[in-house]
């Protein structure tokens, strides 16, 4: 037998025993199938609870446990600083907190999102855009027996000694209407609202009414009237005004005289009075007036 022949018959050999092992698999593979219908593989993809805004959270908005929601996440997504069920956090975590930026309907939420009381720049991201804070002094009295809470609003009673008719007397009357308590003392939050007595009581107004306050304790002292957090609508300065509502200027006052019978009623004819009195080429300011009933 030749060389070519030999090669020929080898080349043969290979090519039909390849044939039958594709032909053994393929035989093997279909069986495979037959025995489990449907089975194809399938990758394993574990999932972790994160915790996601359950509605858009604006800018200043002060988180509530109803906020945010659980959400499956794929492990190999899962931040190193968001907050999952698994190191021990609940929804809970953030109550009371303030978010810095707006965050989005199901994004997870981190500690660098939002700022909590106690924290440097909560105040801040308390206010809202284009308000200020100021703080007042209170007492016992003036802040209602530790009554105010952060978040309250309140009405502003500047009570001072006005000069009427030549004579002084006592007023009061409310500087400013619907004022938000953002902290009392260094507390901007109460979970348990507790009472408790504070020295000072820090409120958000707009520069201008900033100015006023300030002007309103050199004149006299001042008195928070807590208001009622049912939701009402009137003319600003008159009546009640939205929850929500800017503050607005106060429009009524009581004298003194308005309190007591025994004290004459301003600029009544019973009030002493100066007149400017000419005889003989000289002029000379003269005091009269009765005692009032």
């Amino acid at each position: 037998m030749s060389f070519n022949s030999r090669s020929l018959i080898m080349g043969l050999v290979a090519l039909v025993a390849a044939v039958g092992t594709a032909m053994l698999a393929r035989s093997w593979l279909l069986a495979e199938r037959n025995q489990n219908p449907g089975t194809q593989p399938v990758a394993t993809v574990t999932m972790t609870q994160v915790m996601v805004a359950k509605a858009s959270l604006p800018s200043g908005h002060i988180l509530r446990p109803d906020d945010v929601r659980w959400q499956n996440w794929p492990d190999d997504g899962v931040g190193e600083n968001y907050l999952t069920n698994k190191n021990g956090q609940s929804l809970d975590a953030f109550a009371g907190a303030v978010v810095r930026r707006g965050i989005a309907t199901g994004t997870p939420l981190t500690s660098e999102q939002v700022v909590k009381p106690g924290d440097r720049g909560f105040l801040a991201a308390v206010l809202t855009l284009g308000m200020r804070a100021v703080s007042v002094p209170i007492s016992a009295t003036s802040g209602i027996s530790g009554f105010v809470f952060p978040g309250d609003r309140v009405d502003l009673i500047l009570t001072h000694e006005v000069a009427s008719g030549g004579s002084p007397h006592r007023a009061s009357e409310t500087v400013l209407v619907n004022v938000r308590v953002l902290a009392v003392d260094q507390r901007m939050d109460n979970q348990q609202n507790t009472p408790a007595l504070g020295k000072t009581a820090t409120l958000e107004l707009t520069p201008r009414q900033v100015e006023q306050i300030a002007v309103a304790q050199q004149m006299g002292s001042l008195s928070l009237s807590l208001r009622s957090l049912a939701v009402a609508s009137a003319e600003p300065g008159v009546g009640p005004e939205p929850v929500d509502a800017a503050p607005g200027k106060g429009k009524s006052y009581t004298w003194d005289s308005d309190v007591s019978r025994l004290t004459p009623p301003v600029n009544s004819p019973t009030s002493l009075r100066r007149v400017m009195v000419s005889r003989g080429g000289k002029v000379s300011a003269v005091q009269f007036g009765s005692v009032g009933k």
